[in-house]
């Protein structure tokens, strides 16, 4: 599929396809595959260091198919050689936009001991100056470009690999190698020789052919195709474009008459949407002050724009606002702000990331003075959006890098970030695919990070957090301030069509006027040309404001969110906002708001029995039948370099196992239950563990399936499942700590001797030892042989009559087990509550605070919200992320209702006016004529105090956690229970 330039055209298209007939060759297929030039020798010149051997990463059997299948052909094509290198780099598999993967060697420890190449980079404004005038342009693509050039034969070694197919080696330069992309230049200045600057450039992978007319366009491509076909390069078809009149190169559009920027580069500054509230002007204006020293008049500009950001002054967007906006837009994109690139001066890269974008801004140091070259910024998807801090900001690098690599790639520069933390990216070890092939991005990049701190990086950081469609909620981390007076307070009112009519009716009662409007006026009083409305109480009659609908959310804010509110609950800041405040169904929206909070649903723990009923683990028949297993420590290490105690306890007879072990691991896991239980009890029918990964590693379910024994696994931070061995494991540790050292080294020696003090000890709940019920005996201690004391043996040495005994005992033991439980049941759920939670419905998750760095106490414990996605047992639910991509299991009484954040638009009924109007449209409160809407108005004036606080209390809204798959929230959601841990 040949692509040619839509005005070519037939007969030079018949030119064109001869052309490239005569060189069909130079186009790599299946029967023509890549060839190496004789041109450069890649070298990895590591010094005197010493080789340097990684073990592979761990991988799935999908992955090692799909290892094993790339490395198959890469030997089939020459790429890759056996090897016995001393060297090897682990492999890591990276996902392509197109579903396939890219075979990638981690590489960074050979490129941290590898002398830096600096072969130069041609100059881009040299570039640009030859390209002037050209009228048609071809751009060609190498084939596996690097795969073309071999290395140099001693240094082949230090490109090894190990996977599960063995060791290899490159013959070819690989992805991720350093200076990889100095060798290319090199080789590809070689290859195209005088022809470069005269008919043809390249800036490393780029090619471009450009001419004047299509005549020596033909003759140009010929001379190109040539030298190319001399230099033993191969090129891939449907990558290359023939004979265009405007291409994009080097993040400039070219065409016959001019040069201009690239759209994208000044986009992120042109799609700027018109702010819809104070903050967003701010942002706006913070990356205007970056660079106001080099726009003329700037403060002239944006005087409109700042007078907007002034305490007590309404947002109102005008016509002058907007042509100050559009001004500075234009002065940001424009010299002396925006420059041409030039590669010999220092180059950075500022980045930032807040909740709900990433932004970007490409600079270079002309003395003190930076210079911008390309802007560019984006927001997140629903995925990106839970990343963590430092992810974000290591996102935002990875995507400044993409989008300025023509000009960064090959050369050195400096990343500026707020983000101190982010060097770890460069060094992350095994982990989840997305880090890892972000840090083997960065690979290729000659990087140095600098950190700044946040509130001096304002050029990025605005960037990051301009208005995006739709503008998410953002997550305030600065104090909610009133920034009302009463002059705005008093416009609002009289913006308000009922209002009005009031205050009009109070101002002038001799006007005629409704006959609602006159009994509803009664209750209200002007004073200073603000209204109030009355309040009673048992002491005194007062007045308080009235507050339009647009000025509520500050209202709430200021009341609750405020450091002198302090996030208190739903009836404290109910009282504080009645005494001062009054708007219809403020009750309601005072509810609504304190349950939405994010920050209260996140910290406060409900004051309420926890959830879930006891369900007792079902009583077995006989010894072994049943058996937990727990790893318990760490503790110190003993003299035999021992750490942990693996323990296994029976749920028939209580008889239990342990062994210490120096690890908590997999192989010890299994070594100890084949050992202790299989080969000496048998294979239970059912294994009860928590889920640590030494439990559930592959070998354990290996064993497991083999065995046929069902494995039952707890859910996170609720050891109750598997409460035999967590019991046990409390009486373990006292029993030993009784005899133990000074030293704590020689715990492990006391082991036998107390696991034989607890098995021979009668149990209260099977009311006999856990040696009789396994036995048919009881043991003989020390004191019983010296004394000669035979109280233990057995009345009968019929083995059938011992056997009858032992099975009535384990029959009553059996029997006892469950009038135990039933008991114990009885006493447990009375500190318990059921639950109503459904499929659907989103909620948070307790988990336990921890921190190296800060005060436990003062974490918050519930994260999400999470959506359940179905009931695994009467009090498990699984869970899943917003992404729907991470799952797990979580025990019912570690969950709480979510509560979707209040919005004056949703909850009040279209009490809101849309910004940028005059005063306040209040909907159906009272913003219209609608009968309905007056109604509501008048039936809370016409109520005594008392009577409305009655009947707001009675109606208190109980939303249910919400169940809609996108997490928005659902409108009108009902919950038969009241959140007691936010109404106090």
């Amino acid at each position: 599929d040949i692509r040619f330039g839509p005005h070519v055209s037939a007969q030079d298209q018949a030119a064109l396809h001869s052309l490239l007939s005569k060189f069909s060759h130079l186009f790599t297929r299946k029967d023509n595959p890549i060839r190496r030039t004789h041109l450069a020798e890649h070298a990895i010149d590591t010094g005197n260091a010493a080789p340097i051997k990684q073990h592979p990463y761990r991988c799935s059997p999908y992955e090692r198919e799909v290892i094993r299948a790339q490395v198959d052909e890469m030997l089939a094509d020459g790429v890759i050689r056996e090897s016995n290198s001393p060297w090897a780099s682990p492999v890591v598999l990276v996902r392509k936009p197109n579903g396939t993967w890219r075979f990638c060697v981690d590489f960074r420890k050979v490129n941290a001991v590898t002398k830096r190449d600096v072969h130069p980079l041609p100059r881009i404004d040299d570039i640009l100056d030859v390209l002037q005038g050209a009228k048609y342009f071809t751009t060609l693509d190498l084939t596996s470009g690097y795969w073309q050039v071999g290395i140099r034969e001693e240094d082949k070694e230090k490109t090894a690999f190990a996977c599960n197919a063995g060791l290899f080696e490159f013959n070819a330069v690989p992805f991720g190698l350093c200076n990889a992309p100095a060798t290319f230049q090199r080789m590809i200045n070689k290859a195209l020789g005088g022809l470069l600057w005269r008919v043809c450039l390249a800036y490393l992978d780029d090619i471009v052919i450009f001419s004047k007319t299509m005549e020596a366009h033909l003759t140009d491509l010929e001379q190109v195709f040539r030298a190319l076909d001399n230099a033993n390069l191969r090129l891939k078809l449907d990558k290359c474009k023939f004979a265009e009149k405007e291409i994009k190169y080097l993040g400039h559009v070219l065409d016959g008459e001019h040069i201009r920027p690239d759209p994208t580069k000044i986009a992120a500054i042109q799609e700027i949407p018109s702010p819809k509230n104070k903050k967003q002007v701010q942002s706006f204006l913070g990356i205007g002050n970056y660079y106001r020293r080099f726009i003329k008049d700037f403060a002239r500009i944006a005087r409109p724009l700042t007078n907007l950001t002034k305490k007590g002054v309404p947002f109102a967007w005008t016509a002058q606002c907007e042509t100050a906006m559009a001004t500075l837009k234009q002065r940001l994109v424009s010299q002396p702000v925006l420059c041409h690139f030039d590669p010999t001066k220092p180059t950075e890269i500022h980045t930032d990331a807040c909740d709900y974008g990433i932004g970007a801004v490409l600079v270079q140091r002309d003395g003190t003075e930076e210079r911008v070259i390309a802007y560019a910024s984006r927001h997140l998807n629903r995925a990106e959006s839970n990343y963590s801090t430092t992810e974000k900001e290591c996102l935002a690098v990875v995507y400044a890098c993409r989008q300025f690599r023509p000009y960064i790639f090959g050369s050195s520069f400096t990343v500026v970030t707020d983000q101190s933390s982010l060097t770890w990216l460069m060094n992350v070890k095994n982990s989840n695919g997305r880090l890892i092939r972000w840090s083997l991005l960065l690979q290729e990049f000659n990087i140095t990070l600098r950190h700044r701190a946040g509130r001096k990086n304002n050029n990025a950081d605005a960037l990051s957090r301009l208005p995006y469609d739709p503008a998410p909620e953002s997550d305030e981390s600065v104090l909610p301030l009133l920034v009302t007076d009463q002059g705005n307070i008093a416009e609002q009112q009289r913006g308000d069509p009922f209002l009005a009519r009031i205050i009009r009716h109070l101002e002038n009662p001799d006007d005629p006027v409704d006959r609602k409007v006159k009994r509803t006026a009664r209750a209200f009083r002007m004073v200073d040309g603000v209204l109030y409305r009355r309040a009673k109480n048992e002491e005194e009659t007062r007045f308080v404001l009235v507050v339009p609908g647009c000025l509520r959310p500050e209202i709430l804010r200021a009341c609750h969110d405020d450091i002198t509110a302090a996030h208190l609950g739903i009836k404290r800041t109910w009282e504080k906002v009645r005494s001062r405040f009054f708007w219809p169904k403020m009750f309601s929206d005072v509810t609504k708001y304190v349950m939405g909070c994010k920050d209260c649903q996140t910290r406060k723990a409900p004051p309420l029995k926890p959830a879930g009923f006891l369900q007792p683990i079902p009583p077995v028949s006989r010894p072994f039948q049943q058996v937990g297993m727990d790893f318990l420590g760490p503790f110190t290490k003993s003299r035999h370099g021992n750490r942990y105690i693996l323990v296994m306890t029976d749920y028939h007879s209580k008889f239990a196992e342990a062994v210490a072990t120096p690890a908590a691991t997999a192989s010890e896991a299994a070594k100890g239950f084949i050992e202790n239980i299989v080969l000496r009890h048998g294979a239970p029918d059912k294994l009860i563990t928590d889920r640590g990964q030494h439990f559930v590693a592959t070998m354990m379910k290996g064993i497991l399936a083999l065995l046929k024994t069902n494995h039952a696994t707890t859910t996170a931070y609720h050891p109750q499942t598997n409460g035999l061995c967590e019991r046990f494991n409390k009486t373990l540790v006292d029993m030993i700590s009784m005899y133990v050292s000074s030293n704590h080294q020689d715990w492990d020696e006391f082991l036998p001797y107390v696991l034989f003090a607890y098995n021979s000890s009668q149990q209260e709940t099977t009311g006999h030892t856990p040696f009789f019920l396994l036995h048919g005996y009881e043991p003989a201690f020390p004191i019983d042989v010296a004394l000669q004391n035979r109280y233990n043996e057995p009345s009968s040495q019929d083995p059938e009559i011992i056997q009858q005994r032992l099975q009535l005992a384990r029959e009553i033991v059996a029997e006892r087990e469950r009038n135990a439980q039933e008991k114990n049941k009885e006493r447990y759920d009375q500190r318990r509550r059921g639950h109503n939670f459904q499929p659907g419905d989103f909620v948070y998750v307790w988990s336990p605070p921890r921190s190296k760095k800060r005060t436990t106490k003062l974490l918050h414990c519930y994260h999400g919200p999470f959506r359940l996605v179905r009931q695994t047992a009467e009090n498990d639910w699984e869970i899943e992320n917003r992404t729907g991509r991470r799952t797990d299991i979580v025990n019912v009484s570690r969950l709480k209702p979510y509560y979707p954040t209040w919005e004056l638009r949703e909850e009040s009924e279209g009490n809101e006016a849309p910004e940028g109007n005059e005063g306040c449209n209040h909907g159906n409160v009272s913003g219209s004529e609608d009968e309905s809407g007056d109604d509501e108005f008048f039936s809370a004036n016409d109520a005594s105090d008392d009577e409305a606080d009655s009947r707001h209390a009675t109606s208190l809204p109980q939303a249910r956690p919400i169940g809609n798959s996108d997490c928005r929230p659902r409108r009108h959601a009902r919950r038969t229970e009241r959140p007691d841990f936010l109404y106090y």
